[in-house]
């Protein structure tokens, strides 16, 4: 199940790696769901499923958001297990057969493949910062092979396909892309699912939120998302610290979280915003990938989460 929107060279390197990797003699079908796409954004698509011979449904539908997307297009599927992946992630070999032989060896669980970053995104300092950070949770599972993790992530990911319709798919409440594949988890936990992170199944994301500005916007949308699964589910929230840290002063908070907030909505500002862009441009010339230019991107980072979860706040003020 692949979701898209106006991304259409993306998407065909990933049906393009896709239909490379796929095992000999295995019985496959991706189905694409464009979500409100521009009129031949599914175009090139289109033609490489049409040259190729390629078992690929291209869907289109009015905009209603990732999940929705992905939704329908598990409504169409015929086979007994789902593989979620994103309209801008290259396969490796075998991809699809690992994963089903994993859930095959693995009754009760579901499968989350590696993601990782291309080798152009390490070429700027962010880059460098970015991939980092990111491979923080590989680097923690990596030694350990095939085993349970509390992570997840609908850009790769596969389950039984009875699994998914029990629980009823994919919140379609979150509009945008985050924290509706940690919702879906939150459930399948409950019904005494496992998830299992197997790092040598690797997908290479081919990301758009390649520098500070853009990547700080993905965290300030990432951020209303997480209000919204807080809201629903307060006691389980995997970053229910994460809003307390960041919403409205509160009567409890002791002087340095006051601090921290006060610190936090002084550079939330547009001028602070400026600031922090102009202090890490200037760091990155002076000292790349110092402790400073580090910590100065951890800065204009959690300023963008602190304006996602205020906004969040805002828009979601009870669990509908």
């Amino acid at each position: 199940m692949i979701p898209t929107r106006d991304r259409p060279q993306r998407l065909l390197e990933t049906l393009a790696a896709l239909v490379s990797a796929a095992d000999p003699g295995l019985a496959w079908e991706a189905i694409v769901v464009d979500d409100g796409g521009a009129p031949g954004s599914l175009d090139a698509a289109r033609r490489l499923v049409e040259s190729r011979g390629a078992p690929v449904r291209l869907q289109s539908q009015a905009s209603r958001g990732p999940a929705a997307a992905r939704n329908r297009g598990a409504r169409e599927a015929k086979g007994r297990a789902l593989v979620f992946l994103d309209d801008d992630m290259v396969v490796s070999a075998g991809f699809l057969g690992r994963h089903l032989r994993a859930l095959d060896a693995h009754p009760g669980c579901w499968v989350v493949g590696r993601i990782t970053h291309p080798e152009a995104l390490r070429q700027t300092p962010f880059g460098r910062y970015r991939h980092a950070r990111w491979e923080e949770f590989h680097d923690a599972h990596v030694a350990r092979g095939l085993q349970e993790t509390d992570g997840i992530s609908a850009a790769n990911l596969s389950l039984p396909a009875s699994d998914f319709a029990a629980l009823g798919g994919f919140d379609e409440g979150f509009a945008l892309a985050g924290c509706e594949d940690r919702e879906l988890a939150l459930r399948a936990h409950a019904r005494g699912v496992r998830i299992l992170y197997d790092p040598e199944n690797v997908a290479i994301h081919q990301d758009w939120a390649t520098t500070l500005p853009r990547y700080c916007e993905r965290q300030r949308a990432y951020a209303l998302s997480d209000v919204r699964l807080w809201r629903r589910h307060p006691d389980l929230s995997p970053r229910a610290g994460l809003i307390t840290a960041n919403a409205p002063l509160a009567r409890g908070d002791g002087l340095r979280r006051v601090a921290r907030k006060l610190l936090r909505g002084a550079l939330a500002t547009v001028p602070g915003r400026a600031m922090l862009l102009g202090l890490a441009s200037a760091a990155e010339r002076v000292a790349p990938d110092s402790a400073l230019t580090r910590r100065i991107y951890d800065a204009a980072v959690s300023v963008a989460i602190f304006r996602g979860v205020r906004e969040g706040l805002r828009l979601h003020p009870d669990a509908s």
